[in-house]
């Protein structure tokens, strides 16, 4: 009985493969770079079992190999494909793919060649010339195919190219200019980093359940109490992420071919899909940490498009959709696709889970990418998502691993600018003087860089400032700008044709409108999501334009509704500052423009009804945090003769327990670090000597959250108007105030060059006290410059040992982590005095990097002979977020150390790092009755932070709250509190202490607790 095609194959293909790459080094090489062996194998698969169905359809007599056995047949195979005259045929397809092998060629070598080998042989009449017509007819078939995927590919990929790598700033004209110029990705792309996420959801968070109770009871609609739900319960995380590293390498770090990519509202998430789409299709595989030789199809997937057609359309059709109707590729030959995926040679690109709002909808379009994901499995996918929009439970992270795109920090901004100006101005000393500028005016402007490590804001501000040349010092002005950026639609510039599609609404009306709806929505409740948007469902959303609408203008209803829907497609495509971000739900592309319009919404409110208005608000949402930005922008906008009226409105809150956190003096301050106008002087000094007497202040009362928010607060006064009196009246005090800490006021505030330049002085004072102090004081003062970080490496060989350690933790504080530096402190691990060893590991902890490198050399610290660098190690490795089984092995192991500060620091270390296991639970569990009381605070602190509300683990905390050690019962109380905060019983239970507490020295820290429990400043 014949061999089937498969056996055949196993034998032929292995046997021919070796002859194929000398023959490929002849073939033409635009061909050579369209087909390769490995087509060449499946063509002559592809023939084989064609020519062998074919055959099986012959009575046995007329078959091939009716007279050979089996060794036979897989000899003459071998010897058959393996001929040089054959192979040289089949080279034909490749080299012209109109010109056939010679089948007359073919059947005469067989015939003659492999006949006169083995004379036995015998083959049925005409039975070589029908297998072998069926074999070319099939294999020219496939090769010709094969060559038109991979010409037709270099037209996809060059679509691609040009649908990605175009960057319009959609709506993005700064007013009364031109609309900026498109730019092309790589001229102002950044590549963000990601960190491996392996934290868990805890669904069950009371905090949540509280929030949502309180929302439902406010009247807003069912549907959106459940959008909140979906926002808040499944986005919430705890603590713990693992190694960080540049998603330049995602494809080559991830532990999984497949993954997902997390990332907050205007993180970058598309514009990095965008981003690896373009280098593959530019043929730059290299620039992803690919060989150059890589051949990936992209293939990018928009969720939200899929979800809108899945009912009529598989995954696979889809994408042939896209590729015909958004990319305008010519028509593609049947299988195209197929061929990349069935090879695993595609990178598939699914953008935007969570712009699917409705979770059963979500689910289905889960089980949908499944199943597509498992017929072909060996492909690359990457599937990206806001973490509000994603749950654990979508697909298994064994398979799926996920990361989160971090934001940007100084070096990435820095990055941005340079390539955004580099792309903007040919002149380089104009992009330079620009560059400049612009960096001075983030640097001086804190708040507005923290909004810039946002890449979507990040750009807007860019814009602004490229035709601005300047950013408005205070926010709401930025904001102002931002807003009207967004709402310039591009009949500004180039669309001078593009027409306004509104019938009653005129241009004039569209922020007005928009205030009145960002007002509106921000009324919806938050999610606890910094930057995204309150989520409306857009029946809703149209439901309360058409209201809006019909206030204004004297339509009818219906038609109001229809403007309402002309309005939301306007501002989506031509403003982009309402997005849809999920099938049929809308939000703004960022949070701090639905805060700073909801604001303006108040004050033009307050300009018809007066300045009750304001105060209402203030007394119904002063620290709430949803509303707290609304506040701080609608106060610092007043005419400085009704500012006074407000503040003073804040300061006479009956706030609960305002004698112990003074959070309203703190949100006047904040206030007045916006730069606001105030006539009353004595009002804004009564403000600041608040918080002097807090800085100084010896009560015990005074605990170390409030010092640290006085101390954050007076910071931010800098660049405003109030920076000289603030600084003037701390030097007033400083007999009260110890020498370093009002060094760092004086670099807050305005005198950083002449402490810096004062402290590098000493630096190499003859006295090493004097040489330990300064270095100690240029750790605190937040300057990283090259001059002060290459003096402090100066230092680590210093012959004083104390001096050494002292400039190691300054290198820590600063945040430098250049490669210098780090391996500066690695090799300080092994300094012979263990004071240096220890402050090196603190510095590498605080520092951030996760490397290999410094990860081992640390666990190597944690069996030092001294205590206190295992101490130091442990809590350095927490830091490090690196949670891998040798890292939590290692730290479990030193849960049982013989001296109880490294017990303490290394439960510290596994509560930061999340690892929620039953062996790190129940090892911390253990740890609650320690014979040691610290270690017993931190066993329930890191208890805390893991999240498990299981009977066990709160028993165990309650069973605290009568330990022998009083500040044993308040790290269980705020354990308690991180468990389920703004429960309904925390709170008072703290403040009941702190009332019995009220003359023993405990009692700061009790109010600590209160502060972590209700407190929403800073």
């Amino acid at each position: 009985m014949p061999l089937d095609a498969t056996a055949i194959i196993k034998v032929v293909i292995p046997a021919v493969s070796p002859a194929l790459k000398p023959l490929f080094s002849n073939i033409n090489s635009k061909i050579n770079s369209a087909l390769n062996p490995t087509d060449l194998e499946k063509a002559l698969k592809a023939g084989i079992i064609a020519a062998k169905e074919w055959e099986e359809k012959q009575p046995h007599a007329q078959r091939l190999f009716y007279h050979c056995d089996d060794k036979t047949q897989i000899d003459v195979f071998s010897r058959f494909f393996t001929d040089t005259t054959v192979l040289q045929e089949l080279q034909k397809p490749l080299q012209d793919n109109k010109t056939t092998p010679d089948l007359d060629l073919l059947i005469q070598i067989f015939k003659e060649r492999i006949s006169a080998e083995n004379q036995k042989l015998k083959f049925p009449e005409n039975s070589i010339e029908n297998w072998l017509e069926k074999f070319v007819d099939t294999y020219f078939k496939k090769t010709s195919a094969y060559l038109k995927i991979k010409i037709d590919k270099e037209d996809y990929l060059k679509q691609i190219a040009n649908y990605f790598d175009d960057v319009k700033f959609a709506g993005i004209a700064v007013e009364g200019q031109e609309v900026d110029k498109s730019a092309q990705l790589p001229q102002i792309f950044v590549m963000p980093d990601v960190v491996e996420d392996i934290r868990e959801r805890n669904y069950e968070d009371k905090k949540d359940l509280a929030l949502l109770e309180a929302i439902e009871s406010t009247g807003i609609s069912d549907h959106q109490v459940e959008l909140i739900r979906e926002q808040r319960q499944i986005g919430r995380l705890e603590k713990s992420t693992g190694k960080k590293f540049s998603a330049q390498n995602l494809l080559t770090e991830s532990t999984s071919q497949k993954f997902v990519l997390l990332g907050a509202p205007g993180s970058g998430k598309t514009t990095l899909m965008s981003y690896f789409a373009v280098m593959l299709a530019q043929k730059q595989p290299e620039i992803l940490g690919l060989a150059a030789d890589t051949d990936l199809l992209p293939i990018i997937i928009k969720i939200r498009d899929l979800a809108k057609r899945a009912e009529h359309l598989s995954i696979l059709d889809y994408i042939r959709q896209f590729a015909s109707g958004n990319l305008q590729v010519k028509e593609l030959p049947t299988g195209f696709f197929e061929y990349w995926l069935d090879d695993g040679r595609a990178l598939i690109l699914l953008d935007g889970l969570d712009e699917v709002a409705n979770e059963a909808k979500r689910y289905e379009i889960v089980n949908q990418i499944e199943v597509f994901l498992s017929q072909y499995p060996q492909n690359r996918t990457i599937i990206t998502s806001r973490p509000a929009g994603y749950r654990s439970v979508f697909f298994r992270t064994e398979e799926f691993p996920r990361y989160m795109l971090e934001s940007f920090d100084d070096d990435k901004i820095e990055i941005f600018i340079k390539k955004w100006y580099e792309s903007r101005f040919e002149d380089p000393q104009e992009s330079q003087s620009r560059q400049e500028s612009l960096r001075q005016a983030l640097a001086e402007q804190k708040r507005i860089k923290e909004l810039a490590r946002n890449p979507l804001l990040l750009t807007i501000i860019a814009l602004i400032h490229r035709y601005e040349a300047y950013l408005p010092r205070q926010r709401h002005k930025l904001y102002d700008r931002a807003v009207k950026t967004l709402l310039t639609n591009w009949d500004a510039g180039k669309e001078l044709n593009y027409k306004f599609p509104c019938e009653y609404l005129h241009r004039d009306d569209i922020e007005r409108l928009m205030q009145q709806l960002a007002y509106w929505i921000h009324t919806q409740g938050g999610t606890g999501d910094k930057e995204g948007g309150t989520l409306i469902d857009k029946e809703e959303l149209i439901k309360q334009l058409k209201e809006f609408i019909t206030e204004e203008k004297p339509i009818k209803p219906h038609q109001a509704k229809a403007e309402a829907e002309r309005f939301i497609a306007h501002i989506q495509e031509r403003a982009g500052l309402l997005n849809e971000q999920g099938q049929d739900c809308y939000a703004f592309v960022h949070k701090t423009f639905q805060e700073y319009l909801a604001a303006q919404e108040i004050k033009d409110r307050q300009e018809g009804d007066g300045d009750e208005v304001v105060l209402e608000h203030i007394e119904k949402y002063l620290h709430n945090p949803h509303w707290r930005e609304v506040l701080l922008l609608l106060i610092t906008q007043q005419h400085r003769k009704k500012s006074a009226k407000f503040l003073k409105h804040i300061l006479e809150q009956e706030t609960p327990y305002e004698q112990w956190l003074h959070r309203n003096f703190f949100f006047a301050a904040s206030c007045l670090a916006e730069d606001l106008e105030v006539q009353d002087k004595n009002l804004v000094k009564q403000i600041l000597q608040q918080l002097i007497n807090l800085e100084i202040s010896k009560n015990k009362q005074v605990g170390e959250k409030i010092r640290k928010q006085v101390f954050k607060t007076l910071c931010s006064l800098n660049k405003t108007q109030f920076e000289a009196q603030a600084l003037q009246l701390l030097k007033d005090s400083a007999q009260h105030i110890s020498e370093v800490q009002l060094q760092e006021y004086r670099v807050a505030l305005g005198e950083k060059e002449e402490v810096t330049k004062m402290l590098l002085g000493r630096l190499t004072d003859d006295d090493s006290l004097v040489r330990r102090y300064a270095a100690s004081a240029l750790g605190k003062l937040g300057n990283a410059s090259a001059e002060v970080v290459n003096a402090l490496l100066g230092r680590l060989r210093d012959e004083d040992s104390e001096v050494r350690g002292f400039a190691a933790f300054a290198l820590g504080n600063l945040g430098n982590a250049s490669a210098e530096v780090v391996n500066a402190l690695v090799g300080r691990l092994r300094d012979e005095d263990s004071v240096v060893r220890g402050d090196a590991a603190l510095a590498l902890g605080k520092l951030g990097n996760a490397s290999a490198e410094v990860v081992n050399a640390l666990l190597g610290r944690l069996t030092d002979e001294d205590f206190l660098v295992r101490r130091d190690a442990a809590s350095a490795l927490g830091k490090l977020g690196n949670a891998s089984a040798e890292v939590v092995n290692a730290l479990l192991g030193r849960l049982t150390d013989e001296n109880s500060l490294v017990r303490r620091y290394a439960a510290s270390a596994l509560g930061k790092l999340g690892n929620t296991s039953a062996e790190v639970v129940n090892a911390l569990l253990g740890r609650l009755t320690d014979e040691n009381s610290l270690v017993r605070r931190y066993a329930a602190s890191a208890l805390g932070k893991l999240g498990n509300t299981s009977a066990e683990v709160v028993n165990a905390l309650l069973g605290r709250l009568t330990d022998e050690d009083s500040w044993v019962h308040w790290y269980a109380a705020s354990a308690l509190g991180n468990l389920g905060k703004n429960s309904s019983d925390v709170a008072p239970a703290v403040s009941e202490w702190i009332s019995q507490h009220q003359d023993s020295e405990y009692v700061g820290s009790g109010i600590d607790a209160l502060w972590e429990l209700v407190a929403t400043d800073g």
